[in-house]
């Protein structure tokens, strides 16, 4: 990070503050964003620290009166015309460094994957993760970094799939009810109920939002194939924007319509197959090719978009991307829905039986469960220190 060091000089102009680190390199940081960051008690409720202001409360004429350096390093600011005094540590500065470098380093990094990765998948024992946090830490965070998990040794008894799910995040409920049972059933109204081999795909894209985590638990597996296929969304798309830059783009900018119908529900939702961040990094894939339902788009954009759908499928389908593993019972796998996409190969229930219990989980109950975890083994550290 470009602030690493301590604050080697200080430059106020009154609408902004430039701090030049030892390192050389200086950080400027705007006025307004500094009072709206202000954590004193008058700002911050001091138990949860939310803000007890609101920005129209802040003077429209906000400049920085004064600035000095403290003695434990850091900053204090008065402020015009209210007088009101800011303090931020030199730690908290450097965390929060607005350079384009500094921003760039807090952005988490996909680990990219292909069939290679093999048997390096990330993987956790169940009995370990409830038992130890750091074990489940350390499963979240190749789970983070990869896209997916494959959770080994946990019960197999009907319904563990939810208390993984509760344990992980927060279930979330669909029209398929808490859990969904995924077997061969007689009129299913999804393919996913038949024996069929099914290609890679993220799940209900006609959801908004779409649910952020699948996970699948194994009962039973012992009809022949219904072998698990995987695939990095994010690599797909990587090497999308590598062989044709302008159908990538065109993923990006032209959403699709997406669409699901049965008995009791008519769900419809609109997206991109591919999405970005303000930087351009990709941050989701959404491709379900039973689905996908109509392309509203002019017409000039048509033929153009179903050549950069087929480009990406062509990529999704390349042998060297996919990942097939089978489930034993006790497994369950964990996939992030818009990135993991996953299929299944053909299996045969005649001879055998073949059956999967899932549910979604929000994406953010995940990210959330890592942060709580990381939190109180480090302050188990500091006690122990």
């Amino acid at each position: 990070m470009s602030g690493a060091g301590m604050i080697a000089n200080l430059t106020s102009t009154g609408a902004a503050l430039t701090i030049t680190w030892q390192s050389g390199e200086a950080v400027t940081f705007p006025a307004i964003w500094l009072r709206d960051n202000c954590r004193c008690a008058a700002c911050r409720h001091p138990g949860n620290g939310q803000r007890l202001y609101e920005i129209t409360d802040l003077p429209a004429t906000l400049n920085i009166r004064e600035v000095a350096r403290q003695s434990d390093g850091g900053i204090k600011i008065v402020w015009a015309p209210d007088t009101h005094v800011t303090n931020f540590s030199e730690s908290w500065l450097t965390e929060h460094d607005l350079s384009a470098s500094a921003r760039k380093s807090r952005k988490k990094k996909p680990t990219l994957w292909s069939k290679s990765i093999g048997n390096a998948k990330p993987v956790g024992d169940w009995r370990q993760m409830v038992a130890d946090p750091a074990a489940e830490l350390a499963f979240l965070d190749a789970y983070h970094a990869h896209g997916f998990g494959l959770i080994r040794h946990s019960p197999t008894v009907p319904e563990t799939v939810l208390n993984i799910g509760n344990h992980l995040g927060f279930v979330r409920v669909t029209n398929y009810g808490a859990l969904f049972d995924v077997m061969s059933v007689p009129n299913p109204n999804n393919l996913a109920f038949t024996p069929i081999g099914l290609g890679v795909h993220s799940d209900n894209p006609y959801r908004d939002p779409t649910p952020g985590v699948q996970l699948l638990h194994c009962l039973e597996s012992d009809a022949p194939g219904g072998d698990t296929l995987l695939v990095d969304g994010f690599n797909s798309a990587t090497i999308l924007r590598q062989e044709d830059p302008a159908a990538f783009d065109l993923l990006t900018r032209i959403p699709v319509n997406f669409r699901f119908r049965a008995e009791d529900a008519e769900l419809n939702a609109r997206q991109t197959l591919i999405s970005v961040d303000e930087d351009g990094d990709i941050v989701g894939v959404h491709f379900n090719n039973r689905s996908l339902d109509w392309l509203d788009a002019p017409p000039e954009m048509v033929e153009p978009w179903f050549a950069a759908y087929r480009k990406l499928a062509d990529i999704l389908h390349r042998p060297e991307g996919e990942l097939i593993f089978r489930l034993e019972p006790g497994d369950c796998v964990v996939m992030q829905n818009d990135r993991a996409l996953h299929g299944r190969t053909e299996f045969d229930p005649s001879r055998g039986r073949r059956h999967l219990q899932g549910c979604y989980v929000d994406k953010d109950g995940m990210d959330s469960r890592a942060r709580v975890l990381r939190r109180r083994l480090a302050e188990q550290k500091g006690v122990a220190a």
